[in-house]
């Protein structure tokens, strides 16, 4: 049987292995927090009070602090009072209070929080730091301040590695430039680049962006999206499957399912790529089956052609179009086809070149350059120079024929009213009787005519000088009688408006 004396010791000996083991059971919990300084030390063993230029230290992470509460066997440390959290050169924290896991090696830091690394500042009021991963987390608001930029949102995590935030939540950044509003954004503090996902808002002097995929350099002012995006810049409207833009410079990049719209000026151009300029011409450049379209009243003008450009000359003011190749244009009264065409807005006025035609009802006009000037929306004046031709349809086999070296004609209601022939004038044309009997062919050469016209018929033709006519009964006349020089039927190429529908499929 043991006396007192041993089982005094036997008792110490267990006491021991058991303090052995609630150390090595902290060791491998985490690193005990170790205090650098305290002024003064209350309390037990356990749970100690610390007050006075309180320093503590775990494992390259050292923290100050006024007071603290010290739980030696959960290894946890409570701070309170001016907290400043080192870790390393880098990255700093302060706070009123915060408790601090030396197990976890995480941070809970509440009351004025600031954290801060070489790059940027972020403040709020509750943040979580993670040393293990090198993150911090908020969910009660917090702004980032990094050079020009102030970024604010409701939810926000810190990467310190990459030096990268990603927030969520009524996501606003402020730059003396623009301001951006998101739902879910990541910041990069180096690089300065914003990635976001979601409807995204970017607000400048000069415009606004609307994107829900993208990113945007806030340093070069450059931006690439992905998802629906639209720029607004002055009175131009971009849109596109992806799009660049330099914001700074004015310059923006778009493909697949474009459209660039003029507000001011009502028209939109479609295509599958595109080039804006802003700064000084402001030029608008569309390839990949482009259609322009003018929302003028009381018709929408519709233009299509291999490539598509516009020019606002800064100087005037005015817009310029050019399109080239292939170039097919349609308004309900008038239709038209030509390699090229050009447009100024200085006098109104459509210049097309390159086997030139216009139809307006049953009446074709060719000639080696068409020129329409328009008025209030409607064309005004006509005028064709070399080769002038034009082609009305009588009957299924009857035609009315003009022909002259230059041509002149007016406009009343949308409708051709008259015409000058000026230089080499003929004319077949195909007289009936008032009941509407054909009787014959009426074929005249004159130098000068002019010929008037009702619902885009030939009512009336008038020779200025003396002109060498005869008229020939029907079947006596000739091929040669009934078919002036250039004559050509190019009804069948007349541009219809489903064709120009069609180019609007893909249009956003």
């Amino acid at each position: 049987m043991m006396g007192a004396g041993e089982v005094l010791r036997g008792f110490g000996f267990v006491c021991l292995v058991l303090w052995s083991m609630g150390g090595e059971l902290r060791a491998q919990a985490g690193k005990l927090i170790r205090i650098v300084n305290s002024d003064r030390v209350t309390g037990t063993r356990d749970v100690s009070y610390l007050g006075g230029n309180v320093v503590f230290e775990h494992e390259g992470a050292r923290m100050y602090c006024d007071s603290a509460v010290r739980y030696l066997n959960s290894n946890v440390i409570k701070a309170f009072g001016n907290i400043r959290l080192n870790q390393g050169d880098t990255l700093t924290m302060t706070a009123h209070a915060m408790e601090y896991d030396g197990n976890t090696r995480v941070a809970r830091a509440k009351g004025d929080v600031v954290l801060r690394d070489p790059e940027m500042t972020l403040t709020t009021q509750r943040l979580e730091l993670d040393r293990n991963i090198n993150t911090a987390y908020y969910t009660t608001g917090g702004t980032i301040t990094n050079d020009e930029n102030v970024l604010k949102s409701q939810i926000g995590m810190y990467y310190a590695g990459p030096r990268m935030f990603s927030f969520k939540k009524n996501v606003e950044l402020l730059n003396p430039r623009y301001r951006m509003e998101c739902d879910t954004l990541q910041y990069f503090t180096t690089s300065r680049v914003a990635h976001f996902i979601g409807p995204t808002h970017i607000y400048s002097d000069s415009g606004q962006i609307y994107c829900e995929n993208g990113r945007y350099n806030t340093v070069t002012d450059e931006a690439m999206f992905n998802h629906n995006a639209v720029v607004k810049q002055k009175n131009i409207e971009l849109r596109g499957d992806s799009l660049y833009y330099h914001q700074r410079l004015e310059i923006g990049y778009s493909r697949g399912n474009i459209a660039i719209t003029d507000t001011a000026e009502k028209f939109t151009v479609y295509g599958q790529e595109g080039v804006y300029k802003g700064k000084g011409d402001e030029v608008v450049t569309v390839t990949g089956r482009p259609l322009f379209l003018s929302y003028s009243e009381p018709d929408t003008l519709y233009i299509s052609g291999d490539t598509i450009r516009t020019v606002k000359v800064d100087s005037s003011g005015h817009r310029q179009m050019y399109v080239y190749r292939d170039m097919r244009l349609y308004r309900k009264d008038l239709q038209g086809k030509a390699d090229s065409l050009y447009y100024t807005s200085a006098d109104s006025a459509f210049h097309l070149y390159g086997r030139p035609v216009l139809w307006s009802d049953t009446t074709q006009i060719t000639g080696g350059l068409i020129s329409i000037t328009m008025s209030g929306n409607q064309p005004d004046s006509l005028f064709v120079f070399e080769n002038a031709f034009i082609l009305a349809i009588e009957s299924d086999t009857f035609y009315n024929q003009i022909r002259g070296r230059d041509l002149k004609g007016n406009f009343e209601d949308r409708k051709l009213s008259k015409v000058l022939v000026i230089g080499n004038g003929q004319t077949v044309y195909y007289v009936k009787e008032e009941d509407g009997t054909f009787i014959g062919v009426n074929r005249a050469d004159c130098s000068n005519l002019l010929i008037l016209f009702a619902e885009n018929k030939v009512k009336e033709i008038k020779f200025i000088t003396k002109p060498d006519s005869r008229l020939i009964p029907l079947g006596m006349e000739t091929d040669e009688d009934v078919r002036l020089k250039n004559f050509e039927n190019r009804f069948g190429e007349k541009p219809e408006l489903y064709q120009f529908k069609d180019l609007m499929i893909s249009a956003p």
